[in-house]
């Protein structure tokens, strides 16, 4: 293992993560150029056009909810606040983090981008942070890295997935190519992960920790990401051995020299919005209105969005992995983001959805493919079991509304001792959904089976099992040792989720224990990482 980090460490010494080629540089002189003209390639500040390039994506700016009127009581509509110098000095030194917060010039200039000259645009990046950042504190914190990290998503990608640099690094955390495939991100015709916000953030969390072992600053870790290793190296000799940032700024890149600076007065920034009469400009969904279920036949984003009534580009912005608008077929299921309104709608048009010849657009996507089903084919019900996932505001009473059951059930059903709920928390529910006659069942792919449904489904199942709810991410495969399965024995796969716990997930399941777990999977210990199968045995 150690060995394997030293080579994986070696590797990212060399690779350049922001930049197209590695270009000497030299230290700056004290004044920088006369930027009189900001059209001058010499003041092209690239972090600025970042959050420019907002203007410039059209459904970006349809993302957006109509603006709050400023409740602020301490300014007036529009008024711009500033301060003087030792005033931001001190409010930087109470922000509680790992990392240092200096004030300085060069920071300063920041702060006056983001919160005078572009403030609009900041106002709309703070809205989508509540579409991120749930997402990232999770995975930051599980990874046990400074939360503040999460402010890097601004200064890299101004928060919009789809962002690509001139140099082509893509997505939120803006990987190059080679960086991202590194990290385990995959990129192909139909794919790019880099756009993946969850899979993005993981491989983003593992450079810093990897730069963290070589440098152990959180500063040089955040330089390097812009710049890769590299030139961090080389600044590093050429200031004669220093290893403080704003030491060796001067042999670093321009780019870099202003990156960390900007991501300090973004940091500051966000911790104190209402000094700056900044309010942020709500998206039209955030994190707790959406919702994953998994894939596992070909389908173009064009027909779920004519079939369940949603705007294309509000579902391809979900969705931006998918580069040509097609989900690939993956046995293990590629995930589709919704919004938590539709999913129900979705799983009832599964059939309509999967049958490519009845729609244009998958028409000319899958010519190739065979007719599929009867349109006279007949359905029946089936119970199954769903995970909803608490938002703000929600009760047992309104939950229970939603999914035609009592609060008792939701309780029987929960082992709830109190009505008492929490933002995030996952809840099982069980609806009726429909299910394919054994007649049209036979001329459709057979899909996996979901987790949690009460009965053991027959081998062609029915076409709900294309798809499962995010708590439930199951699959039909496995990698783990066969185990006998009596009658009164179920066998589901269990994808883990960001969160997850052995706890968490043994208590989804009737009867399942976190040891029995263990002894199904052949675990050492209670780890478990993201992505993982985790055989779990029902019943018995």
């Amino acid at each position: 293992m150690k060995r394997l980090l030293n080579l994986r460490l070696s590797l990212l010494s060399g690779l350049l993560f922001l930049a197209a080629a590695i270009v000497p540089v030299a230290p700056v002189a004290a004044q920088g150029p006369d930027c009189s003209d900001p059209a001058s390639p010499a003041c092209y500040d690239p972090i600025a056009a970042t959050l420019d390039s907002l203007v410039n994506q059209s459904f970006v700016q349809r993302m957006y909810a109509a603006a709050n009127t400023n409740s602020s009581t301490a300014f007036q509509p529009f008024e711009i606040p500033t301060y003087d110098d030792d005033i931001y000095a001190k409010r930087m030194e109470r922000i509680q983090t790992p990392i240092p917060m200096t004030f300085n010039d060069e920071v300063k200039r920041y702060i006056n981008m983001y919160a005078v000259q572009k403030r609009g645009l900041t106002e709309r990046v703070m809205g989508l942070a509540n579409l991120y950042f749930p997402l990232y504190e999770q995975i930051l914190d599980q990874q046990g890295l400074p939360l503040e990290f999460k402010y890097l998503s601004i200064v890299e990608s101004a928060l919009n997935p789809m962002a690509v640099s001139p140099v082509g690094a893509t997505g939120l955390w803006q990987f190059m190519l080679p960086t991202g495939r590194l990290y385990g991100l995959k990129v192909n015709s139909l794919i790019d992960e880099r756009r993946d916000p969850v899979k993005s953030t993981y491989a983003a969390c593992q450079y810093f920790k990897d730069m963290y072992a070589i440098y152990n600053d959180w500063l040089l870790v955040i330089a390097a990401y812009n710049c890769g290793a590299g030139n961090v190296n080389r600044a590093i000799t050429r200031s004669g051995g220093k290893h403080s940032f704003w030491e060796i700024s001067p042999y670093l890149p321009r780019e870099t020299r202003g990156y960390v600076p900007a991501f300090i007065a973004v940091t500051y920034l966000m911790n104190y919005t209402g000094e700056h009469n900044l309010t942020a400009v709500p998206p039209v969904v955030n994190f707790f209105d959406i919702d994953t279920v998994l894939v596992d036949q070909k389908v173009a984003l064009r027909d779920i969005s004519d079939a369940i009534d949603i705007p294309y580009d509000l579902l391809a912005y979900l969705n931006p992995v998918y580069k040509r608008g097609i989900i690939p077929d993956a046995e293990e299921g590629q995930p589709l983001r919704l919004p938590v309104n539709k999913v129900n709608t979705y799983l009832g048009s599964l059939v309509r959805i999967y049958k490519p010849q009845e729609t244009p657009v998958a028409s000319a996507l899958f010519a190739s493919n065979e007719a599929s089903g009867d349109d006279g084919a007949d359905y029946v019900s089936e119970t199954v079991r769903k995970y909803h996932k608490v938002r703000r505001g929600d009760n047992l009473g309104s939950i229970a509304g939603k999914y035609n059951c009592t609060v008792s059930d939701l309780k029987r059903w929960n082992r709830l001792k109190s009505t008492r709920l929490m933002a995030g928390q996952n809840l099982a529910v069980y609806v009726s959904v429909k299910k394919k006659s054994p007649v049209m069942a036979a001329r459709v792919k057979p899909a996996p089976q979901p987790a949690g449904t009460d009965t053991a489904a027959p081998a062609n199942d029915s076409a709900q099992a294309t798809a499962s709810t995010a708590s439930v991410n199951t699959t039909a495969s496995h990698n783990g040792p066969s185990i006998p399965t009596p009658d009164n024995m179920k066998v589901v796969y269990h994808i883990v989720q960001p969160g997850d716990t052995l706890w968490n997930i043994a208590s989804r399941y009737e009867g399942v224990t976190v040891e029995r777990i263990k002894e199904m999977n052949a675990l050492r210990d209670n780890e478990i990482k993201v992505g993982t199968k985790l055989k779990v045995v029902i019943g018995g």
